[in-house]
């Protein structure tokens, strides 16, 4: 062999050394990021949120903007078999029977209208029975200032403070947007605080399918105690973040009150949640993910083996197996078909949805329990911006062949990309002005819509 090739032997000798090195450095780190529980959990966090994310986005096409109006109304025809017939007995199953007869009556009209460049937003909702008023309201944004009316409470619009709505929004903002800035906030903020010190890692055995296969089990346990620590450190992620907290105080006008009750026991002592991923080894590929629900001597166990578009799903009860799920999946469909420990098929459910249609279907027979729950709804009549929707929802719940609650519900909806907004709050008043007669009929308005519906 030739000095010239031994020599240039050598130098590959060590080249190939030094990309071994690299390799196993480079090997090193990332092996050592994707086994700590944190990376695995919180991969998993990104999963279940990206997965939901891509089901329910709204086609672009029926996007309207930052100025739009939606109109329409809803309509109910509610029923129970159980109710009726102990009605004939009971004083209170007489009230609820006549609550769906009379929500089977009643015709509600609703308007939401949204004008971002003029810092203006519009709610009414106007419910009757025939000619007889149930509920009218409006509430109403103009730039950060907040009012609402009642009628037959409040004589003139009320000023309720402030609301910062509109500062969440930059110059090139859209709703969409917003509603995206939040679906990923509350991730991270989760993932922020669910602390490496809760999370807990084995090495164990477990079954995937019918094999038995060596896992990584990362564990949070949901505990009273924890469950607050996370409540109050996501309240807290919100409220510090102004657009977070902006966007929050438009859909929920009372969000600013939010607390979590320290003297609440939101889980009690005996109860709690463990959340689980399990991964292969030595890569760390999730095989199977689990929530445990105990209590005393109870045991609920929901697994999850595969991934989140093709998989299987289990219950069991004290460990012992009775219901199992096959469930197939893209961004446009979701198939379940569902089946008892003896291997029969007792239900299904189904979503679909395209560029103009939404279909939900589940139909479940439990033992005695029967559910059958249909909801659709159709976008048509597209034509710059705007768009007419129909959303139906018809649904019966049995037990022991007894119809516990049956119904339809539909809405009929005009959308279109502009807002025509002419309220008039120069004379409104300050709620902390309002007379005691007014407060306290502001206090009991919802009883009292309650109890004429149970008439």
């Amino acid at each position: 062999m030739s000095r010239k090739m031994k020599l240039f032997l050598k130098v590959l000798f060590f080249v190939a050394l030094i990309a071994i090195a690299v390799f196993l450095i480079y090997y090193g780190i990332y092996y050592t990021r994707i086994s700590r529980e944190d990376y695995i959990f919180h991969k998993m966090i990104d999963k279940v949120f990206d997965k939901s994310h891509e089901i329910v986005k709204i086609d672009p096409e029926y996007m309207v903007g930052n100025k739009f109006t939606v109109e329409g109304n809803v309509k109910m025809n509610l029923s129970s078999e159980d109710y009726k017939s102990k009605s004939l007995t009971d004083p209170e199953y007489k009230k609820k029977n006549q609550k769906l007869i009379n929500l089977s009556k009643m015709d509600t009209t609703y308007s939401f209208k949204h004008n971002k460049d003029k810092g203006l937003v519009f709610y009414s909702l106007d419910s009757k029975i025939g000619d007889e008023e149930i509920f009218s309201g409006k509430y109403y944004i103009e730039n950060s200032t907040q009012y609402f009316f009642i009628n037959n409470v409040v004589k003139q619009y009320v000023n309720d403070g402030g609301n910062n709505y509109f500062e969440s929004f930059k110059k090139d903002t859209t709703t969409s947007d917003n509603i995206d800035y939040l679906y990923n906030f509350i991730r991270n903020s989760l993932k922020k605080n669910i602390s490496d010190e809760e999370l807990v890692g084995y090495d164990v055995e477990t079954y995937v399918g019918n094999s038995n296969i060596k896992a990584g089990q990362i564990s949070y346990k949901i505990t009273n105690k924890s469950y607050k620590k996370l409540l109050k450190a996501l309240l807290k992620d919100l409220n510090n973040d102004e657009r977070a907290s902006q966007i929050l105080s438009l859909m929920y006008p009372d969000y600013k009150n939010w607390k979590v009750n320290d003297k609440k026991k939101y889980l009690k002592s005996n109860e709690s949640y463990t959340i689980s991923v399990y991964v292969s080894k030595p890569f760390f590929h999730p095989v199977k993910y689990e929530v445990v629900y105990l209590k005393d001597d109870y045991k609920e166990i929901y697994t999850y083996e595969g991934n989140l578009s093709d998989g299987v799903f289990y219950y069991s009860e004290n460990n012992e197996m009775e219901y199992r799920a096959v469930v197939s999946s893209t961004s446009k469909k979701v198939d379940i078909t569902v089946f008892d420990k003896f291997k029969n098929e007792v239900g299904s459910i189904k979503f679909e949805k395209d560029k103009k249609n939404m279909m939900f279907t589940m139909t479940l027979e439990l033992e005695d329990d029967k559910y059958d729950i249909t909801y659709y709804s159709k976008n048509k009549d597209s034509k710059g911006g705007s768009y007419t929707r129909d959303d139906n929802l018809t649904f019966k719940f049995m037990n022991d062949k007894v119809v516990k609650i049956q119904g339809e519900v539909t809405a009929k909806s005009k959308i279109s990309s502009s807002a025509k907004i002419m309220e008039d709050v120069s004379d409104s008043i300050l709620r902390s002005t309002l007379t005691d007669e007014e407060a306290n009929k502001l206090k009991e308005n919802r009883d009292k819509i309650k109890l004429r519906l149970e008439k």
